[in-house]
């Protein structure tokens, strides 16, 4: 009786560039086990796809135990190996193609034989962590580089948030997550409470299996106990409580009191700095590039103290304007809110100049959630503050004061009150650069990290800002014992600016509506 077909047995999905294993039987016709001869590596015959045309090279295989037959002593299993790296036929062993083992020929019995012994695939099956079996890593951060974790990330081969060729994943503490994936081009997609997230997609390719992503941002101000101690809370509470504000259908809104506050603050820095020998300066750094001779500066710049390029053992060469009719130029000079420089050459390219002027106002101020990029020198602030509203000037926030006020969570690092200053500010992407790192780093693994904008002020001194700001509003009113009141409390607080004989409550000198 003939022998019944027998289908090729097929191997798996193999990754590419790795080695296939192959282990076949010969029988005789009572089924038994015989041996069989003429077994050589030119006789293995591999096919692709649906070709009838097998590989045009040899090369990448071996018979097992040198001679492919008997193997172990064992009569009648024999096996030889392909290596899938080999390239001697340009391009044959690829991803996302099936291969057929052919031998071609042997003797079994005196028998000339020839048969298919296996089937196999080269990354071209789905599998429940994607459509192949590349390991594709993504990373998703913040626009200011900081991983977020608990991400659900998805991706597609078309530009649809709908469909998914590889189920959803979550990210790690990281912020990694992995997808099996065959090469090509795919788009991300992600989602997260209190987040956003830009449009994404990548390549992936021999080589290119690495992707980090900038593209989340936080957009909840969270809610925590940290606030209460930033100035803007501590403020809004004592102007409430210096004007005696009901707490029920309250006249003014917190939106109200921080624009009086901010109107304030100026206010009272210019009383510290008129009785001071060494008056509160704030600075801010522009770095020369290549072709560019015009470098805005902030709306709060005021008088300018000086102009320098300091070094890193603390000493400053300082630059001044040369006169306008110079006939060598002017070299360095301002104009309203705009610094120019004659050349680039001048002061060569990558130069840091420091400016330190005294304010001439105040950027919004708030106190929000941020996040932290790895070296801890550069923050993003969220989009939604939890109070006040953010600067849109341009360089905004360089020069104003950042203060970390603490970060909540299962898992957190860092937990501490800390201040920097801020060199450069991007009004677009809201990423602060710092004149110092955060040390240590807040981290939290599913919190918020909280913190604010505020005054160049100590604790105690915040009290004063609040203090006139709630004078401004008395005063409005037509309350004027009450305004009185205030006004000897704001003094009381506030030595550096002292009380001539001649001040009255009408006197110009305090009337600044």
């Amino acid at each position: 009786m003939a022998n019944p077909i027998v289908l090729p047995q097929y191997l798996g999905d193999y990754q590419a560039d790795s080695a296939v294993y192959i282990w076949f039987n010969s029988f005789g016709v009572s089924d038994e086990s015989i041996t069989l001869t003429g077994l050589t590596t030119s006789d293995i015959e591999i096919y692709k796809d649906e070709s009838m045309t097998q590989r045009a090279s040899d090369a990448g295989y071996a018979l097992l135990n040198t001679t492919g037959i008997d193997l172990d002593s064992t009569t009648g299993v024999h096996g030889f190996s392909i290596d899938l790296s080999d390239n001697t036929t340009a391009g044959f062993f690829a991803v996302g193609h099936d291969y057929a083992i052919v031998i071609n020929s042997i003797t079994i019995n005196g028998q000339a034989v020839q048969m298919c012994v296996a089937t196999f695939s080269i990354q071209n099956r789905v599998n429940p962590s994607g459509v192949g079996d590349y390991a594709i890593t993504l990373t998703i951060r913040t626009t200011g580089e900081t991983p977020v974790s608990g991400v659900s990330v998805w991706v597609n081969s078309s530009n649809s948030r709908s469909g998914s060729v590889a189920g959803t994943k979550v990210s790690d503490t990281n912020g990694e997550v992995v997808f099996y994936l065959t090469y090509g081009t795919y788009y991300l997609f992600a989602n997260l409470s209190n987040y956003t997230f830009a449009s994404a997609s990548f390549t992936a390719a021999s080589g290119s299996v690495t992707f980090t992503k900038n593209i989340a941002t936080a957009t909840s101000a969270g809610s925590s106990s940290f606030y209460s101690d930033s100035f803007l809370s501590r403020a809004i509470v004592d102007v409430r409580e210096d004007t005696d504000e009901p707490t029920q259908k309250a006249k003014y809104s917190d939106a109200r009191i921080i624009e009086h506050l901010e109107k304030a603050y100026i206010i009272i820095l210019n009383e510290i700095n008129r009785n001071s020998r060494t008056p509160a300066v704030a600075k801010i750094q522009k770095t020369i590039t290549q072709g560019t001779t015009t470098y805005p500066l902030p709306h709060t710049v005021g008088s300018v103290h000086g102009i320098y390029k300091g070094d890193t053992s603390g000493g400053k060469v300082f630059y001044d304007s040369r006169s306008k009719f110079n006939a060598f130029g002017r070299g360095i000079w301002l104009e309203n809110q705009t610094l120019h420089i004659q050349t680039t050459d001048l002061y060569g390219i990558g130069t840091a100049i420091t400016i330190e002027y005294v304010p001439s106002g105040v950027a919004r101020l708030h106190n929000g959630t941020y996040t932290v990029n790895a070296a801890g020198d550069v923050v993003t602030f969220g989009a939604t503050p939890n109070a006040g509203v953010l600067d849109t000037h341009n360089e905004a926030y360089a020069g104003s004061i950042f203060r970390s006020l603490g970060a909540d969570g299962t898992v957190v690092t860092g937990n501490y009150l800390q201040e920097r200053v801020i060199t450069t500010y991007d009004e677009t992407t809201r990423e602060a650069t710092l004149d110092s790192p955060l040390s240590p780093i807040p981290t939290t693994d599913d919190g918020n990290i909280y913190y604010e904008i505020a005054p160049a002020v100590n604790k105690g001194m915040d009290t004063v800002v609040a203090l006139y700001a709630a004078w401004r509003l008395v005063s409005t009113e037509g309350n004027a014992k009450r305004a009185s009141s205030i006004l000897k409390t704001y003094y009381s607080y506030m030595p550096e600016a002292p009380i001539d004989r001649s001040d009255s409550g009408n006197n110009r000198r305090y009337l600044r509506y």
